[in-house]
Formats: structure tokens, C-alpha cells, sequence
């Protein structure tokens, strides 16, 4: 499957880093630069800086630039032995998941600013409307889930959601095709954005787990099937 503009871009950027191309502390090209050196948009090239500032790699300075992180441990990635594992099972995924998106969405309604919870909830909204539209909501749907990791204050947790959600960019696509998968989850998302703007964190944490176990059972009953 073709990799996304975004996670194309991450790829690079992370061996830039990697190989010394781009040294701790060191100032790095604008967005735009970025855009141009990699021949995608600029709404691709923030994604992949979000991924990456969210990994500790860079630091994004409002009004001063892009820095890579000046401490070099941080750059060793302690999730990397994760991310070069050859196989995963979607089941496996979904089981990390469900341990940690419940609890970040609890934080998450606690901890949110207003704007984090209503862009989550725009977000939701957002979705849906792809949906009835026929269009790729793929980007959406990772973007609500990563926004919610973001306005749970953990960046720990946000790090280990962000290698499981790498991971398993195209298991979400193969769930996306289980019968009716698509529109329970356009339904869950906007009762867990409702549950975060309302600052109900049991609510949150139990729609969530709801969600992705939903998604687990539909993957074990297809196992069945099989």
C-alpha cells in the first residue's frame, strides 16, 4: 500500500536526523523549504514535523524555527527495536491500543484546553461529513485520535501511542472495511468528543475502550470466520 505523504516525509526526516544530516541543536529548514526539498504540501510536511516534535526529535520554536532535539539520547528513539519488529498482528495493535487510548481520552477531558476540545469535536464532525461524502477520511480519523493523545498532558503516553499508530496505518485501513466499521466509528468519535468538551473523563475513557474493542471483536469474529 502507498505510503502517505506525511509518513513519506517522516521517513526522511528521521534519517536526516539519524545519519547526523542534521545535527542535535541545529536549526532546520523552513516549512516551506521542507516542502519544496520534498515535493509535497505544506499541510503534509506539518504532519510529519507534529510526529516528530511529538517523538522528541524536533523542537518546533514559534517565531524562532525547527530545531532538532539538543539532547542526543532522545535521538536513540528507545521505541526503535518496537518500530523495526518485521510483523504485527492486528490484534496485537489493537490490544496496545485499547491499553493506552482509554486512559489518554480520560486525561483528555480532564486536561484539555477549550480549543483542544473543540477542535476534537470539529474533528469528529469533520469525519463524518467525509463519510457521507465519500471521501478518504483516513487522515482525519488518525488526526482525532492523535489530537486526543496530544490534550492528555502525557507526552510519554502520546510517544508510545504514536509507534502503535505507525504500526498499524495499514491495519486501520483493513478495519475501515469490516461490515458497518466506518460508521460505528464515526459514531464513537462524536460521543467521545461530546464526553471531553463535557469534561466527563469515566464516560470518555469507557466510549473509547468501547471503540477499539468493538474493532477487536470484528477482527477476532472475521478470524473465525476465516
Amino acid at each position: 500500500m502507498k505510503k502517505l505523504a506525511h509518513e513519506e516525509i517522516l521517513k526522511r526526516m528521521e534519517e536526516n536526523i539519524r545519519t547526523g544530516e542534521w545535527k542535535p541543536g541545529e536549526r532546520l529548514p523552513t516549512m516551506q523549504q521542507l516542502a519544496s526539498r520534498y515535493g509535497y504540501s505544506l499541510t503534509s510536511v506539518r504532519e510529519a514535523l507534529r510526529v516528530l516534535e511529538s517523538r522528541r526529535l524536533v523542537s518546533i520554536e514559534h517565531g524562532r524555527g525547527i530545531f532538532v532535539a539538543n539532547d542526543p539520547d532522545l535521538l536513540g528513539d528507545p521505541t526503535g527495536r518496537l518500530r523495526g519488529m518485521e510483523t504485527h498482528s492486528l490484534l496485537q495493535l489493537l490490544e496496545a491500543r485499547l491499553a493506552i487510548e482509554p486512559e489518554l481520552a480520560a486525561y483528555c477531558a480532564v486536561r484539555a484546553t477549550v480549543p483542544q476540545a473543540r477542535l476534537i469535536r470539529e474533528l469528529a464532525d469533520r469525519m463524518e461529513a467525509q463519510m457521507e461524502a465519500g471521501e478518504d477520511h483516513f487522515a482525519t480519523d488518525v488526526q482525532f485520535h492523535r489530537e486526543i493523545a496530544d490534550a492528555a498532558g502525557n507526552p510519554l503516553l502520546a510517544q508510545m501511542l504514536s509507534v502503535v499508530a505507525d504500526l498499524s496505518a495499514q491495519g486501520r485501513r483493513e478495519t475501515d472495511k469490516l461490515p458497518h466499521m466506518r460508521e460505528k466509528a464515526a459514531g464513537y468519535h462524536r460521543l467521545i468528543a461530546i464526553a471531553i468538551q463535557e469534561r466527563q473523563a469515566d464516560q470518555a475513557r469507557a466510549l473509547m475502550k468501547a471503540h477499539i474493542q468493538d474493532m477487536l471483536n470484528a477482527i477476532q469474529a472475521r478470524g473465525r470466520d476465516a
